[in-house]
């Protein structure tokens, strides 16, 4: 019997769950929705800086390469050229050779 007693002065001393009003409790719940906007915000910005960094990135590249591309073309052109007047001097002193 003792024990029951016990028992019973033990759970009637757990004080009850505070109760927060509707009030206060939708007053959290903005915050924390205020929260993650602003966090949604700046991972929004960081994410655009980022992808405007890596856009100027690539087009440095992108210019690069168009330059690197120019240059071996503008070589190729020149020394096709250089053959072909070497070919054609080849050409005149075998015709000159021949009169």
């Amino acid at each position: 019997m003792p024990q029951v007693e016990h028992t019973r002065s033990y759970t009637t001393n757990i004080p009850p769950r505070p109760q927060l009003p509707a009030q206060q409790l939708q007053a959290q719940i903005t915050v924390l929705q205020q929260q993650v906007q602003t966090q949604a915000t700046q991972h929004q910005q960081q994410l655009q800086a980022q992808v405007t960094q890596h856009q100027q990135q690539l087009e440095v590249q992108v210019t690069q390469h168009q330059q690197q591309l120019q240059a071996a073309i503008t070589q190729y052109q020149q020394q096709h050229i250089s053959d072909i007047n070497d070919i054609v001097r080849i050409v005149i002193d075998q015709m000159v050779n021949q009169i």
